[in-house]
């Protein structure tokens, strides 16, 4: 029998565990960053386009 083995399996297990949760953290982290890079930058290409709309309007 292996029962020496159970606790060190157990904690092998917790470990993998532990890193999987903290692998999934990170990639949302990242995840979240990135969106925050890409919604400010779609609002700034907004506020340009919105400004050329009115200065167009403008010479209308």
């Amino acid at each position: 029998m292996r029962s020496g083995w159970l606790v060190p399996d157990a904690l092998v297990a917790l470990g993998i565990v532990a890193l999987t949760i903290l692998l999934a953290q990170q990639a949302l982290m990242v995840t979240q960053h990135n969106e925050q890079i890409r919604t400010a930058k779609l609002r700034q290409v907004r506020a340009r386009h919105d400004q050329a709309l009115l200065k167009w309007a403008a010479t209308q």
